[in-house]
């Protein structure tokens, strides 16, 4: 076999194979069955990707229901008053890295209410105090601000909610991050979604189905 034989075969398996995985990638965001409902206490709902792994001492354990089962974790009694971390799941194989993790805080620190009377102003000063926060908290974590995308108000289960985007650094390469941050009248939910970004591909549909599929409530 020829050497320019050989070469033509080496890459068409590997367009073959490119383009499998964009296509297995957008049909894994886009089927409800390879993702499991999960019941959080305080009325809080998602999708997670089945097969993902649940992190800390009560659920080491990876996520295994049908899709007509729901994982019911809304029986969980928890103390007011404080931020009390409900569910954290990593992606699966555990070389890859996409992650889920979900806080409730009681009572809220802004009220629903004042969502109404936000300005632009107001806006641009929360996106310089977010952006010096996490100047400062990610080295405590190991890691460094890359790039600040802003935050903007959006409304997530019809909830007034603060999403805020920028990119970190990680221990194989960048990490993409979107904290979406809701405000009821009886709890303030902060959601943490990220995925690596040389696995955008794979991971930012999944991520995105996640956000959309938040059911808050109360």
């Amino acid at each position: 076999m020829s050497g320019a034989v050989r070469y033509h075969g080496w890459k068409t398996k590997t367009l073959f194979l490119l383009v499998s995985f964009f296509v297995l990638s957008s049909a894994f965001a886009d089927s409800n069955s390879n993702f499991a409902p999960v019941k959080l206490p305080r009325g809080i709902e998602l999708q997670i990707p089945k097969g993902w792994w649940l992190l800390g001492a009560d659920h080491n354990r990876a996520i295994q229901t049908s899709v007509e089962a729901a994982m019911d974790l809304s029986g969980i009694g928890l103390p007011d008053g404080q931020e009390t971390n409900l569910i954290a799941a990593n992606s699966m194989p555990r070389s890859t890295y996409a992650a889920v993790r979900v806080d409730s805080t009681i009572p809220p620190s802004v009220a629903p209410s004042e969502f109404a009377s936000i300005t632009a102003a107001d806006i641009r000063e929360l996106q310089i105090e977010m952006r010096q926060n996490l100047q400062k908290l990610l080295p405590l974590q190991g890691n460094q601000l890359i790039e600040f995308f802003g935050s903007r108000i959006e409304k997530i289960s019809g909830h007034p909610a603060i999403v805020t985007e920028y990119r970190r650094t990680g221990p194989k390469g960048p990490v993409f991050v979107q904290i979406n941050q809701i405000f009821t009248s009886s709890q303030e939910i902060r959601i943490n979604l990220s995925y690596r970004e040389s696995e955008v591909a794979l991971w930012k549909p999944v991520v995105g189905k996640i956000q959309q599929s938040i059911v808050i409530r109360r």
